[in-house]
C-alpha cells in the first residue's frame, strides 16, 4: 500500500519547554505535536489527575438525569439498567450497577442478544421491564436513537433516562437539521447540538461515570463515593476498547484507570487478567485494547455479554475464575473466525477487482454477524478505505462499517439513512441493517456520492521529526515514556532517518514471520526489528537493487540508501537493557 510521510511541524521553543517541562527538548517537541498549545497545557497532559476532569453538570440535562435516579431512589422505585454487548457497554453498565447499589438502589440489568434483539433498547426489553415491576429505565451506550421503544416505556408506566455518547439522529428541512431526541426524563449525550461540554469525545462508560460522579456531587456518600472510585478501572476499559482519542480528560482517566487495574481489587477483573497471564505485568493500553477488552467483547460476540457483566460484579473467586478460563476461550474461537472472515474478505476483493472502488461494501454471506465488525476493520487497515462489511442472518441483512479520517461514515450513511431498517454510529464506525434488494442501491449510491478523491486513499504516515540515529538515547526514550497511555489520538512518537543502508536481513520469531535488520548511518551499526510482513519487506528491498543482502548475509557493500521511519523503546535481555528500533516503514 502506498504511504504518504507528512513531518508533523508544531512551532514553539522546545529547548524552553524541554527545560520548564525537565525532558529532552525532542520530547518537548513531540509533546506540542500532540496538540498541546502552551507550557501550562502540557504540564496538565503531563501530571494532570482526576480533579482535571472537566464538572459532570456540563453535560446535557446532567441536573435532570441526577434528580430522576433521586427520587427513583428515594421512593424505592425499581431501576433497570439496558447496557449494550461491547466492552464500553459492559463497563457502562458495570459502573452503574455497582454505583446505584452503593447507593441504595434496587437495581437490576439487562443487556440486549446481539443475534436475537440487535443493538440497544428494543420492544422485548421494554417489556420485560415493565413484567418485572421496573419504575426506572436508564441506558447505556445506547437510547439515543430508541425514540419509539422509550415511548412505549412510558405507555407502560415507566419513566428512562439516556445516557449515551453516539450521534444524535437527525432530519434536514430547509437545509436545516433538527435533532430527533427522545422523549424522557433526561438525554445525556455530549454530541447535542446545544451540548456546552468541552469534550465530547468520551464514550458510553465515561457518561455513566460522569452522571455517577454528579450524582455524588449532589448526594455525597462514602458508599457511592468508594464505588465511584473502583469504577474509574471501568471507565478507563471503556475508553480505550471504544476506541476514544486518549486526550483531554480521557488520557487522565486512562492512566488512573490502568493504575488501578494494575492492583485491582475486583475479583472478575484480576482473574480475567490471571487467565491471561498479565498477572504481575505492566498493563497498558495495548493490554486493555488487544488482550482483555476482546476478552469481554468475544461473550458479546458468540454467547451473552451478560456473562461479562456477571464476571465484573461477582465477588465469589473460584466462580469468577472458571469463568475467565471460559472466556479466554471463547476469544480464542472468535479469533480464528475472525482470521477466516477475513480470508474470505481479501478473496472477494481480489476476484472482483473491488479495489477499483473508493468505497468498499463487501457481501460475505456466511459468516457469523458478531465479527462483522471486526473483519471490517482489517480490511480497513489493509487498504486504506471505508469498509461494509455485510451478511445475512435470518432477519434480513446486518454490517458494520470502519472508516478513515477523510469520509465521515455517521454522515454518509445518514444521506442514505431510507435504505436501513436500523441503523447508528459516529465519524468512524457504524452499524446497520437493511433488506437484501436494497444492497445494489447502497452499494451504488456510497460509491458515486462518496467525495474522496484518490490521494484521500492514500494512507497518511505522519512522523514526529527527522534525527539522526545517533541522537536516539536511554534517557529520551525514558522522558518519551511520560506520553503514555498511548493510543488512539496519542500515538508513540514516530522518528525519520535518512539515508541508511540496510546491509543484512534475517528472521525470527515464529516460522520466521518477523524480522531483525542490520542498517548503517552515520559509520555506525544499529539493529532494527520488523513486525510487518516479512516477505513483502523483503521483495521491496530486492526491487530497489539490493538483492545481496538476501542472497548473502556476509555481503556489506548495500548501495541503495533507504528512509526509515521507526518507534524506540528500551529492552532487556539477561538483565542489560538496550535500545531497540522498532521499524514501522521503510522508503
Amino acid at each position: 500500500m502506498a504511504e504518504k510521510w507528512l513531518e508533523i511541524k508544531k512551532g514553539g521553543n522546545f529547548v524552553e519547554w524541554g527545560t520548564r517541562l525537565g525532558v529532552d527538548p525532542l520530547c518537548a517537541r513531540v509533546i506540542r505535536n500532540r496538540g498541546i498549545e502552551n507550557i501550562e497545557d502540557a504540564e496538565r497532559y503531563l501530571k494532570g489527575g482526576l480533579k482535571s476532569l472537566h464538572d459532570p453538570f456540563l453535560l446535557p440535562d446532567m441536573d435532570r438525569a441526577v434528580e430522576a435516579i433521586r427520587e427513583a431512589v428515594r421512593d424505592g422505585i425499581r431501576i433497570r439498567i439496558v447496557g449494550d454487548y461491547d466492552v464500553d457497554g459492559v463497563t457502562s453498565t458495570v459502573i452503574l450497577c455497582k454505583c446505584l447499589t452503593a447507593f441504595g438502589a434496587s437495581v437490576s440489568y439487562a443487556v440486549p442478544d446481539r443475534v436475537k434483539d440487535g443493538y440497544g433498547i428494543n420492544e422485548s426489553i421494554v417489556r420485560k421491564a415493565s413484567e418485572d415491576g421496573t419504575g426506572l429505565i436508564i441506558t447505556c451506550d445506547n437510547g439515543i436513537a430508541a425514540k419509539e421503544q422509550i415511548r412505549l416505556a412510558y405507555e407502560l408506566g415507566m419513566k428512562v433516562v439516556v445516557t449515551d455518547h453516539h450521534q444524535v439522529p437527525y432530519t434536514e428541512e430547509n437545509g436545516e437539521r433538527y435533532e430527533i431526541l427522545p422523549e424522557c426524563e433526561a438525554v445525556v449525550d455530549p454530541h447535542r447540538d446545544k451540548s456546552i461540554y468541552p469534550f465530547r469525545g468520551i464514550c458510553g462508560a465515561m457518561v455513566a461515570f460522569k452522571t455517577m460522579q454528579a450524582l455524588c456531587t449532589s448526594c455525597p456518600s462514602e458508599e457511592l463515593s468508594e464505588a465511584l472510585e473502583e469504577c474509574i478501572q471501568f471507565a478507563a476499559l471503556g475508553t480505550v476498547c471504544d476506541i476514544m482519542e486518549l486526550k483531554d480528560e480521557n488520557r487522565i482517566l486512562v492512566r488512573e484507570g490502568i493504575k488501578r487495574i494494575e492492583n485491582t481489587g475486583n475479583t472478575g477483573l484480576k482473574c480475567l487478567i490471571e487467565a491471561n497471564s498479565l498477572s504481575g505485568a505492566r498493563i497498558s493500553t495495548y493490554s486493555l485494547g488487544f488482550v482483555i477488552g476482546p476478552c469481554i467483547n468475544s461473550t458479546g460476540r458468540l454467547e451473552s455479554a451478560s456473562d461479562s457483566v456477571a464476571l465484573l460484579l461477582s465477588e465469589d473467586r473460584e466462580e469468577c475464575f472458571r469463568e475467565a478460563l471460559r472466556i479466554r476461550e471463547l476469544n480464542d474461537q472468535r479469533k480464528t473466525m475472525t482470521v477466516s472472515g477475513v480470508e474470505e474478505a481479501m478473496a472477494l476483493i481480489k476476484s472482483e477487482n473491488l479495489l477499483e472502488k473508493k468505497i468498499l461494501v463487501l457481501f460475505l454471506p456466511h459468516i457469523h454477524e458478531s465479527i462483522v465488525g471486526l473483519v471490517a476493520g482489517k480490511i480497513k487497515e489493509s487498504f486504506n478505505r471505508p469498509v461494509l462489511v455485510i451478511t445475512r442472518t435470518e432477519n434480513g441483512l446486518k454490517g458494520s462499517a470502519r472508516s478513515i479520517p477523510a469520509y465521515n461514515m455517521f454522515e454518509k450513511l445518514s444521506e442514505v439513512k431510507e435504505l436501513f431498517t436500523a441503523f447508528g454510529g459516529h465519524a468512524m464506525a457504524a452499524g446497520f441493517s437493511l433488506k437484501e434488494e436494497d444492497l445494489p442501491e447502497l452499494r451504488r449510491r456510497l460509491e458515486e456520492n462518496s467525495g474522496l478523491t484518490s490521494d484521500d486513499l492514500v494512507k497518511e504516515v505522519r512522523f514526529d521529526a527527522v534525527i539522526p540515529m545517533s541522537y536516539v538515547s536511554k534517557k529520551l526514550i525514558k522522558d518519551l515514556s511520560m506520553l503514555e497511555p498511548l493510543g488512539t489520538g496519542n500515538p508513540g512518537a514516530l522518528f525519520v532517518s535518512r539515508d541508511v543502508r540496510i546491509t543484512d536481513i534475517s528472521r525470527m520469531g515464529r516460522e520466521g514471520k518477523y524480522g531483525r535488520l542490520t542498517a548503517e548511518s552515520d559509520g555506525r551499526t544499529y539493529k532494527l526489528t520488523y513486525f510487518g510482513n516479512m516477505d513483502e519487506l523483503e521483495e521491496y528491498i530486492r526491487s530497489k537493487n539490493n538483492p545481496q543482502i538476501l542472497l548473502n548475509s556476509a555481503q556489506k557493500d548495500a548501495k541503495t540508501a533507504f528512509d526509515i521511519c521507526y518507534e524506540i523503546k528500551i529492552n532487556e535481555y539477561k538483565g542489560n537493557e538496550y535500545i531497540d528500533y522498532n521499524l514501522k516503514y521503510l522508503r
